[in-house]
């Protein structure tokens, strides 16, 4: 099931959600705290894999079956003697069965999510090795695993932010709460809906005849790419967190404004936040860290991004995508390491400085992206030759066509100005200015979530971007990052 469909938006969302706190209401004088928050949490469990498996039942096995033997595996932590061969068994486990259906099966048949929920085990059997968690109730572990929110696309949320919401028992329903998680939904669904799909018919056209490309449509194509998985991803996450605070748990924040960064490490600060703090807490300081000097540092960054392109995807263009950030990320440091005295002060400050670092680093991660897209790294190096081959012209009829919404081709019909020569190309210039708007300088959903309050102007808001993104889901697809 999906967030941007009409059984979620219109069914499950609305029936999980009065089901869950008619439970909370209608416990409140016959059970105690702990009984209301079990009846609540199995609900929302059983809701969770209703969820995940409905349109594929038989990934919910999968799902169980994983968590059955993680959660045993940590139960047999209890005993000292037993926690280092029972997290070897987990790591084993976990990893074994990742490989299988992601790399070494044939694609036929791959869980949803399995990247996802797969690392939030690893880390729950990490932090209980480290003697970081007490007592998890099964009850509590399923739905810290399996919450349907977030066990698709994430985020990757450590034990210690989620099992502690999921035993706390609220008085009362925030409707104030509720009011703001429903902007950042909608938010969300706008990104997704009308930003990012419509952008996905340009990569999907460029990507299908890259042969017929010129220069200029091969450019486009790149940028379409970078701003779809922005607001694919970013609505994503608005959502889940969202839907979560609806039900009373914050997820962590899992995106931040990333292309505003000035080098490829601050790109990392806000790009699959949750995904980074893993590798850095389970990969790169068990490895080592910065601890054991300078090179041995760079190697260990340079070991994250390869196991983070391979997490990624089955095929060299992932690890060439991988190791593009890890070469810069290390260039970047190395950089930086070095930078001494009153310059190192003042880095930064200089608005154009700043500006070029911003761009340069913006024009590497789009190229990047080249690699993570293509289907092979033979059809990256195609678009990349295009591109460096300056054959400049006319862009590709079919490919600007693919920004020409009706509803906003209704309106330059309106306007008298169809006829023009250049008409045809208008919404895709005027779309890929206001998204790139959008991306450098607005502030993020988030931030504006947090801070709105119930009012006239921001309830039409949602109510109009809610309307629209729902009259524009005949298109219904799938988020990008569900197949990772």
């Amino acid at each position: 099931m999906l967030f941007n469909s009409y059984v979620f938006l219109f069914l499950f969302l609305p029936i999980t959600l009065l089901g869950y706190f008619i439970l909370k209401k209608a416990g409140k004088r016959s059970w105690n705290d702990q009984r209301r928050i079990s009846v609540g949490n199995a609900f929302l469990l059983a809701a969770s894999f209703v969820f995940y498996g409905w349109n594929r039942p038989a990934y919910i096995p999968v799902l169980v079956s994983s968590m059955a033997v993680n959660y045993g595996l940590f139960r047999q932590m209890e005993k000292a003697q037993h926690k280092k061969r029972a997290l070897a068994a987990g790591l084993v486990f976990n990893l074994t069965v990742l490989a299988c259906f992601k790399y070494i099966g044939t694609g036929a048949f791959v869980p949803l999510g399995i990247s996802f929920f797969t690392f939030t085990q690893i880390a729950f059997l990490m932090e209980g090795y480290r003697g970081n968690l007490g007592q998890v109730k099964a009850l509590s572990y399923g739905l810290y695993v399996g919450f349907f929110p977030k066990v698709m696309q994430g985020p990757i949320a450590l034990p210690d932010e989620i099992l502690p919401q999921l035993e706390k028992a609220e008085k009362k329903v925030d409707w104030e709460r509720i009011y703001r998680c429903l902007y950042l939904f909608t938010l969300g669904l706008f990104k997704k809906v009308l930003l990012a799909d419509t952008l996905g018919g340009a990569v999907d056209f460029g990507y299908a005849n890259l042969g017929a490309l010129n220069s200029a449509d091969a450019v486009i194509v790149m940028l379409s790419y970078t701003l779809q998985l922005y607001f694919d991803f970013s609505g994503y996450c608005d959502m889940a967190m969202g839907i979560a605070g609806m039900f009373g748990i914050e997820l962590p924040l899992n995106f931040n404004s990333p292309y505003k960064a000035s080098n490829i490490m601050e790109f990392w600060q806000g790009w699959h936040i949750t995904l980074t703090r893993f590798f850095t807490r389970y990969l790169y300081i068990p490895l080592g860290g910065n601890r054991k000097g300078k090179y041995r540092t760079y190697i260990n960054c340079l070991i994250v991004f390869f196991i983070s392109g391979i997490w990624h995807g089955a095929g060299w263009q992932f690890i060439i995508w991988g190791l593009m950030h890890g070469i810069l990320y290390v260039v970047t440091r190395a950089w930086k390491d070095s930078y001494a005295g009153k310059e190192k002060q003042n880095y930064g400050k200089n608005k154009i400085f700043h500006a070029a670092h911003v761009f340069f680093t913006f024009l590497y991660v789009n190229i990047a992206w080249i690699f993570f897209r293509a289907p092979s790294v033979g059809q990256a190096l195609e678009l990349i030759k295009t591109i460096c081959s300056f054959r400049f012209s006319r862009i590709n009829w079919d490919l600007a066509g693919c920004f020409n919404l009706d509803e906003f081709w209704y309106i330059i019909k309106v306007a008298g100005i169809d006829s023009w020569q250049y008409a045809h190309y208008i919404l895709m210039a005027v779309i890929l200015v206001v998204m790139l708007i959008l991306v450098f300088f607005c502030r993020n959903a988030f931030d504006m979530a947090k801070h709105v309050k119930p009012g006239i102007f921001s309830t039409m808001l949602i109510a109009v971007l809610f309307v629209w993104s729902i009259l524009s889901l005949s298109g219904v697809s799938s988020f990008l990052y569900v197949n990772f």
